[in-house]
């Protein structure tokens, strides 16, 4: 593979963090996670292409490589260690070999479920770093602990109605408004809808958090609650009512199984993979069912 195909192909890898298969939304969301870290920012597109490298290695299925499905964990397991350990200081090279044995490990995961035809969504990113970050911080394997800082104060007005931003910057560990909506922008590009269902998602999720959970309005504003569903928008976007509601029960979905996990140990995206895997089945089982929904149609439209 050529230099550049080979540059375009980790570009898109990290815009398949957010199931979008463009390369100029992977360079849009690259350049975001610099203003939250410049490691961030590094790692984002480092991450993509270790993943991308290592599937050209081991001799992947090059349709899948070139489709960005072997980079997109990769960035977000390389990016994860350095949230975890590197934010105040990403010095450290154990932090970088983390971060890059991550990145390998999550890419031959990814493609267990690819070989057996199997939707992983970021699963492969999330197992990978309950072990290498969540797991080694928590029980101080190495001597590692988690140095990632408090939330900030974000409870202000103006703060709270920039919150979907900081949702979207929350996929990828980012905290900065900027960077969300040069993601937001991202999206936007490659596809409008999507960003839109997304960003909508977003502000229910954290409203239900609030009201039905309690969760407090700090991390509300943060984007903990909202970026999850996000992406769960983005998985489920269309034009369809049928499409309007998996978005809305699969983002109620992403927060309680969120909650649930969150009381336990590090969430990542697994309220997204989980709400998105049940929606998948429920959806598979209508669509399989085909039910008639003609005489249905012309009551509501007499």
């Amino acid at each position: 593979m050529e230099v550049s195909k080979f540059i375009k192909t980790s570009f898109v890898g990290v815009g398949q963090i957010f199931l979008q298969d463009n390369g100029w939304a992977g360079v849009l969301i690259t350049i975001g996670m610099f203003f939250s870290h410049w490691a961030l920012g590094v790692t984002c597109i480092l991450g993509a292409v270790i993943g991308t490298l290592t599937a050209k290695v081991l001799k992947y299925k090059e349709e899948d490589i070139l489709f960005g499905l072997y980079g997109f964990n990769g960035s977000l397991a390389f990016m994860c260690a350095i949230f975890t350990y590197g934010l105040v200081d990403a010095s450290s090279p154990i932090v970088w070999i983390i971060g890059a044995v991550s990145a390998i490990v999550s890419t031959i995961i990814m493609n267990i479920f690819v070989k057996n035809g199997k939707v992983a969504f970021t699963f492969p990113f999330v197992v990978t770093c309950w072990v290498t970050c969540w797991g080694f911080s928590h029980f101080g394997v190495m001597g590692l602990v988690q140095t990632t800082p408090a939330l900030p104060d974000y409870t202000s007005t103006l703060a709270a109605i920039q919150s979907p931003f900081f949702a979207w910057a929350e996929v990828n560990f980012g905290a900065n408004l900027i960077t969300g909506i040069l993601i937001f922008l991202a999206i936007a590009i490659s596809n409008p809808a999507a960003a839109m269902y997304a960003t909508a998602a977003a502000t229910i999720g954290a409203l239900f958090a609030h009201y039905i959970l309690g969760i407090d309005v700090n991390t509300l504003a943060n984007g903990i609650y909202g970026f999850s569903p996000i992406l769960v928008a983005c998985t489920f976007v269309g034009p369809k009512i049928a499409d309007f509601i998996y978005v809305i029960i699969g983002t109620l979905l992403a927060v309680l199984i969120h909650y649930a996990v969150s009381q336990v140990m590090a969430t990542y995206t697994i309220g997204f993979i989980v709400a998105s895997w049940i929606m998948l089945f429920v959806k598979a089982s209508i669509d399989k069912s085909n039910p008639d929904t003609t005489k249905l149609v012309r009551m509501m439209n007499p």
